[in-house]
């Protein structure tokens, strides 16, 4: 009996907070209804916004048309600063409260607003309620602000994208995200925080976002994007089987790709390298990434500009550590063999020579014993002997 009396009360003072919330909602709501300016209006709605109460949301989703119906942009400076702040703190608030049934509400905000404030809520406020049917149209104008500052209006450009990124990134929408990417390199000042929101949100916007970064190295004939792409890839949460898919077919472009200037030769090196460290950091094993690391290394130009660039494909070749990486590596190491008999090595080649022996011991494979067992007896200098005993003790015998 006490047990039931215990529940007959607890229904009581449950009814009895439902009947004050409802009342509370009420109250604020009369109150709003009646306001008789927008300074007003104003006053009210942010005591609404303190309840954080979705009760609230249908007297929000009203005075929201009611104010765009009647004209953001009209009236005296005063008024408009009034309405555009009224407005403003309404599409934020049915944002918090991701009020889905504002989304036409909000997206008529955005479309009929000039003051960029405006705009870049309303756009942030439509990706917090997942008002993903708009993705077509935030995309489309973000990638228009992508395309460069309009000198009278760069800072309301600014101020309007970083909306459009931050919605976007909301919806987590794939179709977005290659606008975001260019957002993220693109012509927006460092005060804006467009292109740092754009960039944290390559990495978080979608799972994988491979197929879009793929289009903009496949499509942007610039080198630095490309890289851009390569390195928001290889940072992304996309499968490692993917990244290493991808970052394949970007040193296959980078070494198909032509260079006709001493700038554009350089950009393609950076290009071959961070697909040739990404690969490497994701421990490829697949012989047939080792004709491209062969290709790179055909490329050398025995200078300075091209060093870096080949010791880390052979580094990538020792990761690799294929049968056909192996045999590679051994074969280089014959030939550097040979070349020292006649002192034909400069100090350069003893460099690629002392990675070729840390690759070969990187590599376990038992197919660089032969020419390492040779190294040994060349007339090498101290310590590259060293190096090559020090490798054979590591390396496994054939079976």
């Amino acid at each position: 009996m006490k047990r039931i009396f215990g529940i007959i009360a607890a229904l009581a003072l449950f009814s009895a907070s439902a009947f004050a919330l409802n009342d509370k909602v009420a109250v604020w709501e009369n109150i709003y209804a009646t306001a008789s300016s927008d300074s007003q209006r104003i006053a009210v709605l942010l005591k609404i916004m303190e309840f954080k109460d979705r009760e609230f949301a249908p007297i929000l989703i009203q005075g929201l048309d009611k104010v765009v119906t009647g004209g953001i942009e009209t009236g005296t400076v005063a008024e408009r600063n009034d309405r555009n702040l009224l407005a403003r703190l309404l599409v934020r608030e049915l944002g918090n409260l991701k009020s889905i049934e504002a989304a036409d509400s909000i997206f008529r905000a955005y479309t009929d607003a000039t003051e960029p404030l405006l705009k870049g809520e309303a756009a942030a406020a439509l990706g917090m309620i997942r008002a993903t049917e708009y993705a077509p149209r935030l995309t489309l104008d973000l990638a228009s602000h992508n395309l460069g500052p309009k000198p009278a209006i760069a800072r309301d450009q600014e101020i309007i994208a970083l909306g459009l990124v931050q919605g976007l990134n909301s919806m987590r929408v794939q179709e977005g995200y290659e606008a975001v990417f260019l957002a993220s390199i693109g012509w927006y000042s460092a005060s804006s925080r467009v292109k740092e929101t754009a960039k944290a949100a390559t990495l978080t916007m979608v799972d994988d976002p491979s197929d879009s970064l793929m289009k903009v190295i496949s499509g942007n004939p610039l080198i630095e994007v490309k890289i851009a792409a390569l390195e928001t890839e290889l940072a992304s949460n996309a499968p490692d089987e993917r990244k290493k898919a991808f970052a394949t077919s970007a040193l296959k472009a980078g070494i198909e790709r032509v260079a006709t200037d001493p700038a554009t030769r350089a950009a393609l090196g950076r290009f071959r390298t961070t697909a040739t460290v990404g690969l490497t950091a994701l421990r490829d094993s697949s012989p047939d990434t080792v004709p491209l690391y062969v290709e790179v290394i055909k490329m050398d130009k025995k200078n300075d500009a091209t060093l870096d660039e080949t010791l880390k494909a052979y580094v990538a070749l020792g990761v690799n550590g294929s049968d056909a990486a192996a045999e590679y590596l051994s074969a280089r190491l014959a030939e550097y063999n040979a070349f020292e008999k006649s002192k034909a090595n400069t100090v350069r080649d003893k460099s690629l020579i002392r990675q070729i022996i840390a690759s070969m011991v990187l590599s376990k494979n038992p197919k660089v014993k032969d020419s390492l067992t040779q190294a040994q007896f060349i007339d090498y200098d101290t310590g590259i002997i060293r190096l090559v005993k020090d490798a054979l003790t590591q390396i496994p015998s054939p079976n």
